[in-house]
């Protein structure tokens, strides 16, 4: 005859215990995490966008690499490359058209830094039609530099007027209107050569005052000014 175990607890009617079971970890994310992500994502392409419609609406033009002054021959190094944002406002010369420019002469005084513009070169030259050049020794010039291109005025001081103060003889006395063309650097003696261009009437007359040593230069104030 078998007989069966049986469990004490069974035995008193108590329910036997139920075995632990784990239940699995579930990690929950942030549902604002999850939106911050989005908002960066958004920012990101916005970005990129704006700066690749701001780099891709420039255009590349003619900037002056150092200060070039009025009448002056233009050279490779006084030009450079840079870019800008499009505006209808600026007319500046196309970076494509950088290596013409060299050898015009500009009309205008050029500042480092500017952009160049059609209006500021020329290719006439500052010797025109119908005028002569003449070349004048100074021992004096005004303090102001003279630059090709500016207006000034040969006055004719011979010696033997010197003395003379008179307002009638002050009346007559002779100049002529002249461009500045070149000034050449001082000599040992600190003279130095101004090419002046006059009216081929008049180029004569100035080359025997420059003869005479009886020449002086008066600066002729810009009209605009």
């Amino acid at each position: 005859m078998s007989s069966t175990a049986t469990n004490p607890a069974q035995e008193a009617g108590v329910p036997a215990p139920r075995p632990l079971v784990r239940q699995p970890v579930v990690r929950r994310r942030r549902s604002s995490w999850i939106a911050l992500g989005v908002a960066l994502i958004a920012v990101s392409g916005a970005g990129g966008g704006w700066l690749w419609l701001a780099t891709s609406d420039r255009e590349a033009v003619v900037a002056v690499a150092r200060d070039v002054p009025m009448g002056a021959e233009l050279k490779a190094e006084d030009l450079v490359e840079a870019r800008i944002a499009t505006d209808p406002a600026l007319d500046p010369v196309s970076a494509d058209d950088l290596k013409k420019l060299v050898g015009k002469r500009t009309t205008v005084g050029l500042e480092k830094g500017s952009l160049l513009t059609a209006s500021s070169v020329t290719d006439d030259p500052l010797v025109k039609e119908g005028e002569q050049l003449v070349g004048v020794t100074l021992s004096r010039l005004p303090a102001t530099r003279l630059d090709p291109g500016q207006k000034v005025e040969a006055v004719h001081t011979p010696k033997e007027s010197a003395a003379s103060s008179s307002d009638d003889e002050a009346s007559k006395t002779e100049r002529l209107q002249a461009t500045v063309i070149e000034v050449s650097a001082a000599d040992n003696s600190g003279d130095r050569v101004v090419d002046l261009a006059v009216n081929s009437i008049d180029g004569t007359t100035l080359a025997q005052w420059a003869a005479d040593d009886a020449v002086t230069l008066v600066i002729v104030p810009d009209a605009g000014s």
